[in-house]
């Protein structure tokens, strides 16, 4: 192992020591901590993730997309994100059996009522793959019934006379058991209901989308859930609106009990006589249908939905009832319920909506999607009745809504018709995918690692406990806001300069570092070489000449022309956090544009075999370092000889980047905070020696430093482990041993905090929303949300001396006001010696603190160079993006220059802890006679004691031991003359 400084990282040098590089998973392997109870979400690796599929010739969404499923590596997904969307009109595996078992979860109206549409807890309805929605009206097409649209391509009604024939008996039968059961009431519905094993309505819950805003409130950047559903209060709608939504489906809901006995009595006798097959369900009937998962095309069917919806209409209000269907029901563009169709259709809130706009809606029921088939969507014939697909057919139906709501006496015919003279109303385009899906904002999002987060500080015994107390038992699908601590516009500055995003594929290099082509075997995991063998690959036959290495490696990038890494080579990546000292509030993070795979700023594959995440920071820790030396009782003032040396019983030398004291000037003796300016290494070992690595790694811990590991990659938790339990070296003095990005940022913030540490957090607070005076509100939710006490953990006069020592670090000066910071540079491995693998820049002002690292993407010790292939060093590319980040961050941000505050710079601790030794320079002979009483001139000519020189004295008299040549004292600090 090698250590040697980095004369390349600006005014302040840096070190480098290599250590074992450690792989990063490859593409779309997925992130790492899928399995963890701390970090990560489980997603599928498939190129659908976050983007559902929406097929325009397939009617709905297709099964297959979204986050479900297991990954490639065969961790399965426990309900975070997107489940596979079927389309409505898709049969359900057999019915949900909805028994009345413990207790009743409510969402609005009264207590212990069953209502949909109203604050959390309520009941909803369990759907096919976890959707619980409505089949639309025009999707209940039985055997002959078509769709919008007209054309030659018409494949319904073609079932054949003989198919009507073998069905006439049964018609006949059931439209007569039909008519039987709808005069009888009461008793021969519960008969019925025995007979037909229909399930009692139940306790159903309803899911609905928890959204992910940034700090401001109302920059939206993630959504969570397995669909896409805003449940909205029947209370905040005007009866306008609610009417307008459900008058093209049902014009007698009003006058009904649930069922429309004539429309039954048209069906059955128009299907008697060999008329289309008709559904004639009333809303009632279609949420019954939905809720017991029944969507089977029968008259039995038939006999089940309408028992059932005369039991709902019994025990709940129409109210309660328009918004158990108005909130299942499937819209289309992947909403289900009003409140998404409301966002899908028009980018508003569902009580926002006018007339016009719910009469779309209403419209878009009969057939929200295509059913094409393989017919492309312009020459099908059922395009269904979204403007987007067929602006006629929807304005036709759009007439015929404003028109039933007229019949239903709701609006007049002279304010139907200055909405039909408004004009129909503008349609937001609709693409599939995206934002458009129930879960989005985890891939191809900077926020997106983020999320990883927002799980582990909602999973909390606490929040847990909170969330209960609401009745949210699932927080992804609970419809709650998160708010975040992210700065939207620090984020967005920090996403601009750092953002790249990757593709890798699978690499093997033999011993001369070049590529080895190969194809995968049959078994998909053994590599074949050219010469039809497979590659020596076992680490156990590495001195085989024919041993090769194999690792992900980036083959493609995607950039744009602000990031700071643009045209930078393909393996260099960059990671940063920033956060706000006085409260632990994470402001900005960047590590990576993808939550689902490596995040390159904190831990990843926590819970499993393997935790990573973290890089070697070099000189950046000895921050640190420096710290503990100053709390042991060493003074910053104390000198320390730099000279390159072998520790005991080991062969590799520790070296301080080929430089030694005479570059820094002082030789042999120089001063802690001198070396600590110049980041040598030597001392700072030397230090760690003195104090043991144990206070070094507990200095770290209080700072924040929550995990660090070993040369072999093995994981050590502060928060569990003193760093007495910690078997690492000196080298941890110099920053050899792995950190994350964040626990850097979270350790500086401490010291930016006078010593006080705060937790890092990303949660402002979370919110549910509630009705208040016929309005929807979010309020927060008692027991959530950050708990802010900071604790001191780090003496302030130590603290001091270390904002001494490094205030302007190198001449750095941030935009009008003082700063403190440092840098830090890591060794390639041995195979490219004198290159970088990795470089830092950390630092803060008392209201931000930002660290900043460089490295690679895939291959933890590979060379990172710039555009030129010159090596990167932390004073180049980490602090000119620190620089530029923390300048705009503080005008963005409004933070005015506060002083920092430093100590005296030496006064605190022993002078005389060090090593150094004193040296008498040699100065030119000819100065001696121009100042012939400087040091160094005892014995030159014209120097005291010299030749011509005062106190020359051919027989001078013994002197005293430590005095200098020729007989004359020379004073030294605390040691004067006899």
């Amino acid at each position: 192992m090698t250590s040697y400084g980095d004369p390349h990282a600006g005014n302040g040098y840096d070190d480098e020591q290599y250590r074992q590089s450690y792989p990063a998973p490859v593409q779309n392997s997925g992130r790492a901590s899928v399995p963890s109870d701390d970090y990560g979400y489980d997603y599928s690796s498939s190129d659908q993730a976050d983007y559902g599929q929406y097929s325009a010739n397939g009617g709905g969404y297709a099964q297959g997309g979204g986050y479900g499923g297991a990954d490639q590596n065969g961790y399965g997904d426990q309900g975070y994100g997107q489940a596979p969307v079927n389309p409505p009109i898709s049969p359900a595996a057999g019915r949900a059996s909805v028994g009345a078992s413990a207790g009743r979860a409510t969402v609005g109206g009264s207590a212990g009522r069953a209502s949909v549409g109203a604050p959390a807890g309520r009941a909803s309805v369990p759907g096919v793959a976890g959707r619980a929605s409505v089949r639309p009206a025009g999707l209940d097409m039985e055997d002959d019934e078509q769709s919008a649209g007209k054309g030659k391509n018409a494949k319904a009604g073609k079932s054949g006379k003989s198919g009507k024939k073998k069905r006439n008996k049964l018609t006949i039968a059931l439209a007569s058991v039909a008519v039987l059961i709808m005069l009888a009431g009461g008793g021969m519905i519960a008969f019925t209901s025995f007979l037909s094993g229909v399930p009692e309505p139940g306790e159903f819950k309803l899911q609905q989308n928890t959204l992910i805003y940034a700090a401001d409130g109302t920059t939206q950047v993630a959504q969570l859930g397995t669909e896409n559903r805003r449940i909205v209060d029947m209370k905040v709608l005007d009866k306008k609106i609610k009417d307008t939504l459900i008058a093209g489906e049902d014009q007698e809901f009003y006058n009904h009990d649930g069922i429309d006995l004539w429309g039954i009595a048209r069906a059955a006798w128009n299907n008697l006589t060999g008329g289309a097959t008709q559904g004639a369900s009333t809303i009632t009937q279609q949420y019954a249908r939905a809720a017991a998962q029944d969507l089977e095309v029968s008259y039995a069917r038939k006999l089940r939905e309408a028992v059932w919806a005369r039991e709902l209409e019994q025990e709940y209000s129409k109210d309660e009832i328009l918004g158990f269907y108005v909130n299942t029901a499937y819209f289309g563009r992947g909403a289900t319920g009003v409140g998404a169709a409301a966002k899908a259709y028009f980018n508003v809130e569902a009580e926002k909506l006018t007339i016009a706009q719910a009469a779309v809606l209403g419209a878009v029921l009969k057939q929200p999607e295509p059913q094409c088939g393989d017919v492309e969507l312009k020459d099908c014939q059922y395009k269904g009745y979204d403007p987007q697909n067929d602006e006629a057919a929807a304005k036709d139906r759009w007439n015929y809504v404003l028109n039933s709501v007229v019949k239903m006496n709701t609006l007049t015919q002279a304010e139907v018709d200055q909405v039909k003279a408004e004009g129909f109303p503008k349609v937001t385009t609709f693409t599939p995918g995206g934002k458009n899906n129930a879960t989005w904002g985890i891939k191809g999002s900077s926020t997106g690692p983020v999320i990883n987060y927002i799980k582990k500080e909602m999973e909390t015994p606490e929040v847990k406990k909170a969330l209960d107390a609401i009745g949210v038992t699932d927080w992804k699908n609970g419809g709650l806001k998160i708010t975040l601590t992210i700065n939207p516009k620090a984020q967005a500055e920090l996403e601009k300069r750092l953002y790249r995003e990757y593709v890798t594929a699978d690499t093997c290099r033999d011993k001369k570092d070049k590529i080895v082509p190969f194809t995968l075997a049959e078994d998909g995991k053994t590599r074949i070489g050219k010469d039809k063998k497979p590659l020596v690959t076992d680490s156990a036959k590495s001195k085989d000449p024919k041993y090769v290495t194999c690792e992900a490696e980036v083959s493609k990038v995607t950039e744009r022309s602000t990031s700071m890494l643009n045209k930078y080579p393909k393996n260099v990546t960059a990671a940063a956090v920033s956060i706000n000292p006085q409260t632990g509030a994470v402001l900005a993070y960047y590590g990576g544009m993808d939550g689902t795979t490596y995040d390159k700023a904190g831990r990843n594959g926590e819970g499993g075999p393997f935790v990573g995440g973290g890089h070697s920071p070099a000189s950046s820790f000895k921050i640190y370092t420096l710290a503990a030396a100053v709390q042991a009782g060493i003074s910053v003032e104390s000198h320390w000889d730099p000279t390159d040396f072998y520790p005991k019983g080991s062969k590799t030398k520790i070296r301080n980047a080929g430089r030694d004291g005479a570059d820094a000037g002082c030789h042999t003796n120089c001063t802690l905070k001198l070396m600590a300016q110049k980041s040598y290494n030597v001392p700072f070992y030397k230090v760690t020696e003195k104090i043991g690595p144990a206070a070094v790694m507990d200095m770290a811990a209080k700072a924040g430093v929550t995990m660090i590991w070993d040369d072999g990659n093995k994981a050590y938790d502060l928060t569990k482990k003193k760093g007495s339990e910690v078997p690492l070296g000196p080298h941890v003095g110099f920053g050899q041993y792995p950190i994350t990005v964040l626990d850097h940022a979270s350790g500086i913030a401490t010291f930016a905090a006078n010593g006080i540490y705060n937790k890092p957090h990303f949660i402002a607070k979370v919110e549910r929303k509630v009705t208040e005076d016929g309005k929807s509100v979010w309020k927060p939710v008692p027991g959530t949300g950050p708990k802010i006490k900071g604790k001191q953990t780090i003496d302030p006069k130590v603290v001091g001396e270390v904002n001494a020592v490094l205030k302007n670090y190198g001449g750095n000066k941030l935009n009008s006001r003082d700063s403190v910071s440092k840098s830090g540079t890591w060794q390639a491995g041995n195979k490219w010696a004198g290159q970088n693998s990795s470089a830092w820049y950390v630092g803060y002002t008392p209201q931000i603190a930002t660290a900043v690292w460089v490295g690679n993407y895939a291959g933890e010790s590979r060379p990172i160079t710039d555009r030129s292939g010159n090596k990167i060093g932390s004073g180049d590319l980490p602090k000119d993006i620190w620089v530029g980040f923390m300048n705009k961050a503080n005008e963005l941000l409004k933070f005015g220059p506060k002083p920092i505050e430093q100590g005296c710079g030496g006064c605190i601790g022993d002078p005389d802890a060090g090593d150094g030794k004193e040296t008498t320079p040699t100065p030119d002979p000819g100065a001696c006679f121009l100042n012939p009483n400087q040091p160094g001139c005892e014995n030159q000519p014209g120097g005291p004691g010299g030749p011509g020189g005062p106190g020359n004295n051919p027989n001078p008299s013994p002197t005293p031991s430590g005095t200098g040549g020729g007989g004359i004292c020379i004073p030294k600090p605390g040691k004067p003359c006899p």
